[in-house]
């Protein structure tokens, strides 16, 4: 296990993760192990990139989520403060409240549609499913070494050690599509809800204008 696995560091930013370009590996049996190894890490890099992604991105989606949820809760509070505070010190009217709500639903709204809270869980729930792939996919490797000694891998060893490197790509990426369209049912969901109240205040409005 690499120290990197353990503790992924970011490279230069965070950046998309892309697929690793292939490269033309000498299958001939002298060669064998030293190949196996090159497409074992190609498979790792793929997995800590997109650790190191996740890792980067869910800073960011925490700030705003735990910002904009504070501030709805506070915002809450303080409206149904307001009220009380104005009957005591008589210094503000009560329609501050109604203002203060508004400001609190204008927070929640932004969270929901923007998916800072929803992304946070998501990323920290993918970061740990590809880092437990990968803790999986280290070990069985280490294993399937022990079994080598200090001879090249059979034929059929290596091809026992290639299935299990394409097994965990596909496991990585299925991790990365399963988050993907977690986002994208949200993202649109949002949009209908928006979409279905800009049409209900409009119709709400004609109603008024009508009477």
């Amino acid at each position: 296990m690499t120290e990197n696995a353990i503790n992924p560091k970011p490279d230069i930013g965070r950046r998309d993760v892309q697929p690793e370009p292939s490269n033309v590996l000498d299958w001939s049996p002298e060669h064998r192990r030293e190949s196996i190894h090159t497409v074992y890490q190609r498979a790792e890099k793929h997995a800590l990139e997109a650790i190191n992604w996740y890792l980067l991105s869910k800073r960011q989606k925490k700030f705003w989520a735990q910002l904009l949820r504070l501030g709805t809760i506070g915002l809450t509070a303080l409206a149904g403060l307001l009220p009380i505070i104005s009957e005591i010190y008589k210094f503000s009217s009560p329609a501050w409240a109604s203002i203060v709500l508004g400001l609190a639903g204008v927070a929640l709204a932004v969270d929901k549609f923007c998916g800072y809270s929803t992304a946070w869980m998501r990323f920290i729930a993918a970061e740990h499913q590809i880092r437990q792939s990968l803790h999986e996919f280290q070990m069985d490797y280490e294993l399937e070494q022990a079994g080598w000694d200090d001879a090249q891998p059979s034929v059929e060893q290596t091809q026992k050690i290639l299935g299990r490197c394409k097994t965990f790509l596909f496991q990585v990426d299925a991790i990365i599509r399963q988050e993907t369209d977690q986002w994208l049912a949200e993202f649109q969901d949002a949009l209908k809800q928006i979409d279905s109240s800009a049409k209900t205040k409009s119709a709400t409005q004609d109603t008024n204008k009508s009477a």
